[in-house]
């Protein structure tokens, strides 16, 4: 399986999820590449992991996720949303409310689209 790109993050935090995930036995690469990283006062680098550990990268990271909006658990489901502006209705991401694509904010929370 090919090498899965994670993104790019904070130094720091890519070393925590680094030691983190060894120490289950997963490894990841943290490669700095002048494209998309930056150097500096806030380093960042890309991380990296194996295709063939998706699935337990996935759970580590969603459980991550949900550890820092601890009381504020979001909808994935609303999250994953696409905003279709030729389609009758969507749904908002933030809220869940369903509206004609031709509003340019959500009617309940105001997201702007």
């Amino acid at each position: 399986m090919e090498d899965l790109f994670l993104g790019v993050m904070d130094l720091q935090d890519a070393k925590n999820h680094q030691f983190r995930l060894k120490a289950m036995g997963v490894e990841l690469l943290l490669k700095t590449n002048p494209q998309t990283c930056t150097t500096g006062c806030k380093v960042t680098v890309e991380v990296w992991g194996k295709g063939e550990d998706q699935e337990v990268l996935q759970k580590h990271f969603q459980n991550d996720y949900l550890k820092h909006v601890k009381g504020h658990v979001p909808n994935f489901e609303h999250m994953n949303q696409v905003f279709d502006p030729t389609a009758s209705e969507v749904i908002c991401q933030a809220c869940g409310a369903k509206f004609a694509p031709s509003a340019s904010e959500c009617p309940d929370c105001g997201l702007v689209y």
